[in-house]
């Protein structure tokens, strides 16, 4: 049984961990050794797709991604570390949405492992209310969640996990009657707080999704929706004893994505073709950030044509799932959601809410029946494309990782810290704890 759920098994550990703040000492920032762990994970889903031979793709996935690893081949001599660095996260994660897609299919009972990273979700959150006496008391505001760097990055990884809630509360689970109106009211509370406007839209867009797609659980949609509301008292309570213009989540302007956006716009119309390059801000180190908070004018912008047409598959698979009617109404809801949280955030960049809405949408494509489309000898092909992508995997671990990879206890540090690949986000490696300022 353990060999037939390691990954899902391996994820679980790597979000409870995350979310209660532990760490091994790889990296002296959590936030980097978060990224340095995902190369077992990545390895792990490699070997699962490589040695299972029931994986198989469809032609259209097939096609797709040897059309895309052909433009890349072409491109990559070009590349510099930044797109390195960008293209290997973006292959891990494929790794581990396809090996754990294929898992899932074959568990039949993931709830209590789910119900672990949503109690280590809940836990952090209770700590608002030592913010909030010490705020009301002393006038000053502390950050309260177990992980390091951005306040975004638990916001953004709660947001599959809002609907693992839910889905464990559809499935009756023990006591999640009792539970479920304080994890809402908590994780509502976490998002006012940090004025993750992005979350709230994804939650709002996902609850309204599953108010249209299960009419049985229309009624619990408006529950979560009043504890929502005695969220927002609370925290209005609280801010009402705070400067008025902080800690709000009702602020105008777009915290500079539109400037980002247009200014990578106009270097993209220099050449459309091939893309500005993967990890731009962080290669010029753009004072606004280091990543444009959009993950499809980032494919667009960056990867150019080869964006574009990973691009065009996301978007047919994700209107084939919701086309397919075995599909449970809340992974449609939750898929929505991740999709409008990655229009703004950061929620597939940032380590940690990469493998939640990772792990958050391959629960949702495992439900769905594998396609049929297949050629006459599906095997063959599928498992030269796996070979194709790790290969290249391989060779970008080797040749521009390895030194990051062997260097334990070290950090990241150039210029400012603005998270994209690595915690500071224009390092181009790791160096060594004593040598970080």
């Amino acid at each position: 049984m353990l060999k037939k759920n390691i990954l899902f098994l391996l994820v679980i550990i790597y979000l409870t961990a995350t979310l209660l703040g532990y760490q091994i000492g790889w990296s002296v920032f959590q936030y980097d050794e978060l990224r340095l762990l995902q190369l077992p994970l990545a390895l792990c889903a490699l070997s699962i797709l490589m040695f299972s031979k029931k994986i198989e793709y469809s032609i259209f996935t097939q096609v797709t991604f040897f059309l895309i690893s052909l433009l890349t081949i072409i491109q990559i001599t070009t590349y510099n570390i930044f797109q390195f660095q960008e293209l290997w996260s973006a292959i891990a994660l494929i790794f581990i949405f396809s090996a754990l897609t294929y898992e899932l299919r074959n568990i039949k009972n993931i709830k209590h492992d789910l119900v672990l990273i949503v109690v280590s979700a809940f836990i952090p959150s209770l700590f608002i209310c030592v913010s909030i006496a010490n705020f009301i008391l002393y006038k000053q505001w502390f950050d309260w969640q177990f992980n390091s760097g951005t306040i975004r990055i638990y916001d953004s990884v709660i947001v599959p996990i809002f609907f693992f809630l839910i889905f464990l509360k559809n499935k009756n689970y023990p006591y999640c009657d009792y539970f479920y109106p304080f994890a809402i009211f908590f994780f509502a509370l976490a998002w006012f707080f940090d004025g993750a406007r992005s979350a709230l839209l994804a939650i709002a867009t996902g609850l309204l999704i599953f108010f249209i797609y299960s009419r049985e659980n229309r009624k619990l949609v408006l529950q979560s929706c009043i504890y929502f509301f005695l969220a927002f008292l609370a925290y209005k309570t609280t801010i009402y004893f705070a400067d008025k213009n902080t800690m709000t989540v009702i602020r105008a302007g777009t915290s500079m994505r539109a400037e980002m956006w247009s200014f990578v716009f106009e270097r993209w119309k220099e050449k459309p073709w091939s893309g500005v390059g993967g990890g731009y801000l962080s290669e010029i180190q753009y004072k606004y950030g280091h990543h444009i908070h959009n993950l499809y004018l980032r494919l667009i912008f960056e990867w150019g044509i080869v964006g574009c047409i990973f691009l065009v598959w996301m978007i047919y698979q994700v209107v084939k799932l919701f086309r397919d009617n075995n599909t449970l109404p809340i992974a449609k809801a939750g898929l929505a959601a991740v999709l409008v949280d990655a229009m703004f955030s950061g929620s597939m960049v940032y380590p940690a809410s990469q493998i939640a809405c990772t792990l958050f949408l391959a629960f949702t494509f495992s439900q769905r029946q594998p396609s049929k489309e297949y050629l006459k000898y599906p095997y063959r092909p599928t498992k030269l494309l796996i070979g194709l992508w790790g290969a290249l995997f391989l060779y970008i671990t080797l040749t521009y990782l390895g030194q990051d990879l062997m260097c334990w206890g070290c950090g990241s540090y150039v210029g400012r810290m603005a998270p994209n690949f690595w915690f500071y986000g224009g390092a181009e490696h790791l160096i060594p704890a004593n040598q970080i300022p």
